[in-house]
């Protein structure tokens, strides 16, 4: 086997590991690997030869299923954090109406009794 498809066979491998990062929400970790994925995929490029290109094609369209997927899971995540952030502001407006209503009461008066 030659040395590119190694480089894209670890590629896959890598990114099903980023796959899996992503849907444990473990996004440090996903993007690492992604920049992996990246350098083996440079690699793989570089060092493509003419006479595979028919294996090429088919790793690189396997490659291409497991980027779409990697991208929806991506959306996914980016759109559950906007609703939570979402949810804090108007959490967080709720809260500060109410600072306004109270009253602060002293624990002492500021006045002194002439009663005694």
């Amino acid at each position: 086997m030659s040395t590119s498809m190694n480089f894209i066979d670890m590629a896959l491998e890598v990114g099903e590991r980023e796959l899996a990062s992503l849907l444990a929400g473990d996004i440090e970790e996903a993007e690492r690997l992604a920049f992996d994925r990246g350098k083996l995929m440079e690699q793989a490029w570089q060092m493509r030869e003419s006479d595979k290109v028919s294996q090429l094609r088919d790793k690189l369209m396997r490659l291409q299923s497991l980027q779409g997927q990697l991208s929806s899971e991506a959306k996914r995540l980016h759109e559950t954090l906007k609703k939570d952030l979402k949810r804090a502001k108007q959490e967080n407006e709720r809260l500060s109406g109410y600072r306004s209503s109270t009253v602060k009461t002293p624990i002492a008066s500021r006045f002194v009794d002439k009663v005694s």
